[in-house]
């Protein structure tokens, strides 16, 4: 199981530099259209609604990484007090949970890309199709889910390995 970890973590690495890259852009475009509407009294056309979308795929290719990296917050507060098998059941639990919520909004991302291209729908100034960023929403969604889905396997096999218990146990504080 322990073994799988760093291709889990690179597959999420990898999707954050896509997340990094919409920031950067995010930082810059901000700044320009700033220059632009102070410096020349032009801003840039279409900048929010580009903000917008960027933003979308920025936090959504993020979450995958914060998972791999223990940044989102666990409630171990009174789990942490209990003998190692109703622990991880517990957490395992837990984990199940959020693979569900997780796998039904990756669905309902999947379902979204359909809507939008039926529709058609644009951005209002710019006319920008937005399936194309709820097709990034529904990779990183999905890569979100496979992580999760690798987490919720390694904290079921804690409840029988003290070696994994230890693992899901090292990023609670």
């Amino acid at each position: 199981m322990l073994k799988l970890k760093p291709y889990v973590n690179k597959v999420a690495e990898a999707v954050s530099y896509v997340s990094f890259a919409c920031f950067l852009a995010i930082c810059l475009l901000s700044v320009a259209d700033v220059i632009g509407q102070r410096v020349f009294n032009h801003p840039i056309l279409g900048a929010y609604e580009i903000v917008e979308r960027l933003m979308l795929c920025a936090v959504f290719c993020a979450f995958a990484y914060g998972q791999t990296e223990k940044t989102h917050i666990n409630m171990t507060l009174v789990i942490a007090k209990l003998p190692r098998v109703p622990q991880m059941i517990v957490f395992s639990v837990m984990a199940l949970l959020s693979v569900a919520i997780a796998g039904t909004l990756t669905y309902a991302a999947g379902v979204q890309i359909g809507v939008a291209i039926d529709a058609g729908t644009v951005t209002g100034m710019l006319h920008i199709p937005l399936w194309p960023f709820y097709i990034v929403e529904c990779a990183a969604m999905a890569v979100f889910t496979l992580t999760l889905v690798y987490d919720a396997a390694l904290s079921t096999g804690a409840i029988f390995s003290e070696e994994l218990a230890e693992d899901v146990r090292a990023s609670w504080t």
